[in-house]
């Protein structure tokens, strides 16, 4: 016969999409070997990940038990629409039943009423004293009372075989659909051997899916008084519907993946076939314009993902732990876990980016001076006016620079405009095309203001094809052109002003080139 225990739950392991979950006590033991019962655990709990260890002892067995047993009704149950039928039914059932007994007390009264006009009949008749009138209307009376007693009696006996039938298919009904809950009572047997006895510390380890953790933060954006500052927060947002509270217990929050394969990859052929080039193929150079995202960390930004990401810790597991104990009900809904936070100087300006939005956007800049790395997550963006949107934080290592977006600016606008043109020599077959851009920036505010415009420009990575800035055609000249191609200005933007900017360039070809 096994020991029933109950062992608390301490500390909680969050992976990506599981929980490890600790249960640890100390427990009373006599010496020798000795069987107990860990009661309370989890349904879900995974059989082969059940660990056990004992201080001073062995545990020479660990498995789970499952048994189904019935749920305890609860104190002040709801009644149900069903239930509420079948107690409408039977009340009319036997409203129709009563009606029925009225019917045939009826019934019988009038039968002895016709009966006593008989004997009445049958006595005055011997007496000489016939009234036939008289009876002939005491008769039609009693036989009117009689039929319309008679097709009332049927018409109810009617109404309560319906009633009564359909009152047993509500009962039935209801017998079938509320059958008591069934619930599984989990617990771990262990077969465990102390050579001394007395108390020991008995811990139980396991893991349970449906729990899931992604980071979550808050960025607000405030003068300081040497500039500016932001603050950012960070949270653990927890769900879990693993069957089991998680009551004070000591959170901590993983990156590792136990299911990923860590097998590698199996090889396959991989055939490089050689064939002349056609005439036309040694006279043309193949071209093409593609899109490329720069893949960084910090402020040059990683991919974007508008679902919810997974956790993306830079290829290396972290762990972050709860500052606190921490409480968590298994109803499946997020909870918030604050991690840490800290306050970093910060610098920011405004950005246009016309080719995607005529808005001008606030931005700071800002170093991460945390404890640790910051994983990707939605960011909540502050600032002293309140709320003003939400954007993605990407992965950022200790000390790494990044930047965050808070919001827009009302009182400036830009307007885009391009136009095309191409040129083809008639000599050497080379073509020119022209991309002139056309930018209008409006401060329609009462504060003059400083901007920052970016725009882009192919980057050429064939020698057959040249992209250069006309410098003599861009005004005004801009204050920093990337390798990337990304083209910046530097404006300002007096109150109520309206200024245009011009940006060109060109892309030239020689005519092998096809593609473009």
């Amino acid at each position: 016969m096994s020991t029933p225990l109950h062992l608390p739950i301490v500390k909680v392991t969050v992976l990506e999409d599981r929980a490890l979950v600790e249960r640890r006590a100390d427990v009373t033991l006599p010496a020798g070997p000795h069987a107990l019962s860990v009661e309370g655990l989890s349904p879900l709990a995974v059989d082969r990940s059940l660990q056990a260890q004992l201080t001073g002892g062995s545990v020479a067995q660990a498995r789970l038990s499952r048994v189904a047993k019935e749920k305890a009704p609860e104190s002040a149950p709801d009644k149900t629409q069903l239930r509420l039928r079948v107690e409408s039914l039977e009340r009319e059932h036997k409203q129709a039943q009563a009606e029925v007994e009225r019917l045939h007390a009826r019934l019988a009264v009038v039968e002895t009423a016709r009966e006593d006009v008989l004997r009445a009949i049958a006595e005055f008749t011997g007496h000489g004293q016939a009234k036939p009138e008289s009876w002939h209307t005491q008769l039609e009376t009693v036989r009117q009372a009689a039929a319309t007693t008679d097709e009332a009696l049927r018409q109810a006996t009617r109404r309560a075989a319906r009633t009564r039938q359909q009152w047993a298919e509500a009962q039935s009904v209801l017998a079938q659909g509320e059958q008591p809950e069934q619930r599984l009572v989990t617990s771990a047997r262990l077969e465990v051997n102390h050579p001394t006895g007395g108390t020991v510390s008995l811990r139980v380890t396991y893991l349970v899916p449906c729990a899931v953790w992604r980071p979550a933060y808050r960025a607000t954006l405030l003068p300081s008084e040497v500039g500016e500052s932001v603050t950012l927060e960070c949270e653990a947002v927890v769900w879990q519907r693993t069957e089991e509270d998680w009551k004070d217990v000591e959170l901590l929050l993983s990156t590792a993946r136990p299911t990923l394969g860590a097998s590698p990859p199996r090889l396959v052929e991989d055939w490089l076939r050689l064939r002349d080039k056609s005439e036309q193929e040694k006279h043309s150079v193949e071209v093409a314009l593609r899109e490329e995202v720069l893949q960084n960390t910090g402020e040059g930004g990683a991919r974007h993902t508008e679902e919810l990401p997974g956790l993306d810790d830079g290829g290396e597991a972290l762990t972050l732990r709860a500052p606190h104990a921490v409480t968590l009900p298994s109803d499946g809904a997020p909870h918030r876990v604050p991690l840490f936070q800290f306050t970093s100087p910060a610098s920011s300006e405004l950005v246009g980016a016309p080719e995607h939005s005529p808005l001008v956007h606030r931005v700071a800049r800002f170093d991460n001076r945390g404890v640790g790395v910051l994983l990707a997550g939605p960011v909540e963006l502050v600032r002293a006016s309140g709320y003003v949107g939400r954007a993605q934080l990407k992965f950022t290592g200790v000390g790494e620079r990044l930047k965050l977006g808070f919001g827009s600016e009302d009182a400036l606008r830009i307007l885009r405009r391009e136009d095309t043109k191409q040129d083809t020599q008639r000599l050497t077959g080379r073509r020119i095309r022209t991309h002139q851009v056309k930018l209008f920036l409006s401060n329609t505010g009462a504060r003059p203001e400083k901007v920052i415009l970016e725009e882009r420009m192919p980057v050429s990575e064939v020698e057959a094809v040249e992209v250069k800035l006309v410098q003599e055609q861009t005004r005004p000249a801009p204050a920093k052109v990337s390798e990337d191609g990304i083209v910046r200005f530097e404006l300002a933007a007096p109150a109520g002003s309206q200024q245009e900017l011009a940006f060109v360039y060109s892309v030239s070809s020689s005519s092998k080139v096809a593609g473009l």
